[in-house]
C-alpha cells in the first residue's frame, strides 16, 4: 500500500486534486453568488456543482495516466 501512495506523489496526482480542489471551491463560491443574481434557476448551482466533481474524478485519472514533462504529455 506504500507503493501506491508514493506512485501518486511521484505523478503529482496529489498536487492536481489540491489544485483543482481550491479551484473547484472558488469557482462554485462564485457560482453560488452570481446564479441568484442572474436569476438562474435553483437546479443550475447542483448541476453546477455535479459536473465539477465529475472533472474532478477526470483531472485524478488524467493526472495519473499522463505526466507532464518538459516535452509534453506523456503516458
Amino acid at each position: 500500500m506504500g507503493n501506491f501512495f508514493l506512485e501518486l506523489k511521484r505523478r503529482n496526482v496529489y498536487k492536481v486534486a489540491v489544485v483543482y480542489a481550491l479551484v473547484s471551491w472558488l469557482l462554485i463560491e462564485i457560482a453560488w453568488i452570481a446564479l441568484p443574481m442572474f436569476d438562474a434557476p435553483e437546479w443550475m448551482l447542483s448541476t453546477f456543482i455535479v459536473f465539477v466533481a465529475l472533472g474532478f474524478i477526470l483531472a485524478v485519472i488524467i493526472s495519473w495516466a499522463f505526466e507532464m514533462t518538459p516535452e509534453g504529455m506523456k503516458r
